[in-house]
């Protein structure tokens, strides 16, 4: 079989099977996982390296290990099943109106109480509509945007550069401000001096990203070494958790600590000033437009805005929301 018949040849099949290989490792465990038999996957493997012309997968006793063209290959099948859901998601949403599927990459602030609020208020108009968060920092997001497996990411549009590949869109703006449990021992003390706080134990989102950046900088015109990080992550369940439960010191967007489901846990270290106002916004591939699902979490994220003016006395930095 040539490989200028491939496309006339493969399914989807051999799409799924060979990005199921690559994550489970077996051909065991890939069959399982998409209801074939373990004859049948390594029969549209074999037909598959045969149409390819060479090996995607190299058997061993363990499993399969994929080859730099396997690899490749993967990388390619993902993007074909991101296109074919996204006709799959249109033809829906024309036939049903309320259907269809968003997956978007939250940039850290992206996923504060903004996001679920506005995913629990689509869901009540439009249940129908599945939604995926994946969340982490840019330069892991990014790449799943340009493959087409996320339609955009939502954050800190200065932690997302801008480019000819990306555009962004400024959906509102929003302070953060450095936090504590409410009976540690510093969260009602005004005066304790930088050097003090440098010695405390730290909850930090990475090096890499701006509010990182923004955080060590309020040290450094001090002429203080800021602290290390005990803990770097962009996870608000582990930062929540570990803020609350702890005397880890970190940061969080003001709207997660206004927040009445955090607000009784959480209080601002009155010793330090909300950090720089940043923009919140939307980052897409150049030239694409979003679905229907999409919009309607857009339209969800303008309606929380609206409706949260007055969240923790007022919302501060609040700016409009710009239209798609």
């Amino acid at each position: 079989m040539s490989l200028d018949r491939l496309e006339k040849w493969a399914t989807v099949r051999h799409f799924r099977l060979a990005i199921a290989l690559f994550e489970y490792g077996s051909v065991v465990h890939a069959a399982r996982s998409l209801n074939l038999s373990q004859p049948t996957a390594s029969k549209l493997l074999q037909d598959l390296e045969e149409a390819v012309g060479a090996q995607l997968y190299i058997r061993n006793r363990r499993g399969v290990t994929p080859t730099e063209l396997g690899r490749a290959f993967v990388e390619r099948s993902r993007m074909v099943l991101a296109q074919l859901d996204h006709v799959s998601q249109a033809i829906d949403a024309l036939g049903k109106g309320h259907a269809g599927r968003v997956a978007i990459g939250s940039v850290l602030t992206g996923s504060s109480y903004l996001v679920p609020a506005a995913i629990a208020r689509l869901w009540k108009s439009r249940p129908s509509v599945r939604i995926k968060i994946v969340e982490g920092v840019s330069g892991e997001l990014i790449p799943r945007l340009i493959s087409g497996e996320l339609d955009f990411l939502i954050g800190r549009l200065s932690d997302v550069s801008s480019s000819v590949v990306v555009s962004q869109e400024a959906l509102f703006s929003e302070n953060a401000i450095i936090v504590a449990r409410r009976d540690h021992p510093l969260a009602q003390q005004p005066k304790v001096k930088l050097e003090e706080f440098a010695r405390e134990a730290w909850l930090l989102p990475p090096v890499e990203t701006t509010l990182r950046k923004q955080f060590d900088s309020i040290f450094y015109r001090e002429n203080v070494d800021p602290p290390h990080a005990t803990i770097e992550t962009v996870s608000f369940f582990n930062i929540l958790w570990l803020l609350k439960q702890t005397d880890l010191l970190g940061i969080l967007p003001q709207s997660v600590v206004f927040d009445p489901a955090h607000s009784s846990s959480l209080v601002r270290l009155p010793a330090f000033e909300p950090l720089i106002l940043e923009q919140i916004g939307i980052s897409r591939l150049v030239g694409t437009t979003l679905s229907p699902a999409a919009c309607a979490l857009v339209e969800a994220l303008r309606d929380v805005m609206r409706s949260t003016s007055t969240i923790g006395g007022d919302f501060p930095g609040k700016t409009d929301l710009g239209s798609l």
